[in-house]
C-alpha cells in the first residue's frame, strides 16, 4: 500500500512537471523569433499594454521625426496593425491621425467623440493628461464593419491628444 501511493505521488510529481515544461513550451519561441512574433505575443498576452504601447511609440515617433512625418504615417495603412492604429487630435480637438482618412477633419467635441448610444465619450477623452486614461466606448471597428465596444488609452502631449485601442465584440442581447 505504502509502495502504491509512492508511485502515485511520483506519478503525480512527473504529470505536473511534464505539464510545466509544456506550458513553458508553448510560450518560449522556437529558435530565432522575429518582432511581429512578439507582437502577436503581447496582443494575446495583454491588450492594454500593446495598446499602450502604440501611443507611446507614436510620441516617440513625434518626438523624433516631427509632427508632419507623424501625421502622415499614422494616416497611411502601414501605421496600422490589425485592430489597433494611433489616431491624434490638435490642438482644436480637430482629428488630423486615423486609419480611417473619412474620419479627417472631425471634431471630437462634436458627433464624432458621441457614440451610438450617446456617451459622450470625447469629452472625457479631452480631460486626458500627460499621464494619460482609458475610455470604453462604441466604435466602428473598421476591420469587421461593426459597432463595438473599444477600449482606448489616450495621452495629452505637446498640445496634441494621442490614443489607440481595441475592441471587444459584445454579445448579442
Amino acid at each position: 500500500m505504502r509502495n502504491a501511493l509512492l508511485l502515485g505521488g511520483f506519478a503525480t510529481v512527473i504529470a505536473i512537471a511534464a505539464l510545466a515544461v509544456s506550458i513553458i513550451a508553448m510560450l518560449a519561441p522556437a529558435g530565432e523569433s522575429s518582432d511581429n512574433d512578439a507582437d502577436v505575443t503581447l496582443h494575446l498576452a495583454d491588450r492594454g499594454e500593446f495598446t499602450v504601447e502604440m501611443v507611446l511609440n507614436a510620441i516617440e515617433r513625434y518626438e523624433s521625426e516631427g509632427r508632419e512625418a507623424t501625421v502622415n504615417y499614422y494616416n497611411s495603412p502601414e501605421s496600422v496593425d490589425g485592430e489597433w492604429y494611433v489616431f491624434i487630435f490638435d490642438e482644436a480637438d480637430k482629428l488630423i491621425a486615423h486609419a480611417d482618412p473619412n474620419q479627417l477633419g472631425r471634431d471630437l467635441k462634436g458627433d464624432l467623440g458621441v457614440d451610438s448610444a450617446g456617451y459622450r465619450f470625447g469629452d472625457v477623452m479631452l480631460t486626458a493628461d500627460n499621464r494619460g486614461l482609458w475610455v470604453d466606448y462604441l466604435f466602428l471597428n473598421l476591420e469587421t464593419g461593426n459597432q463595438e465596444y473599444k477600449h482606448a488609452w489616450v495621452l495629452r502631449h505637446d498640445g496634441l491628444l494621442f490614443g489607440s485601442g481595441w475592441y471587444q465584440i459584445l454579445p448579442d442581447l
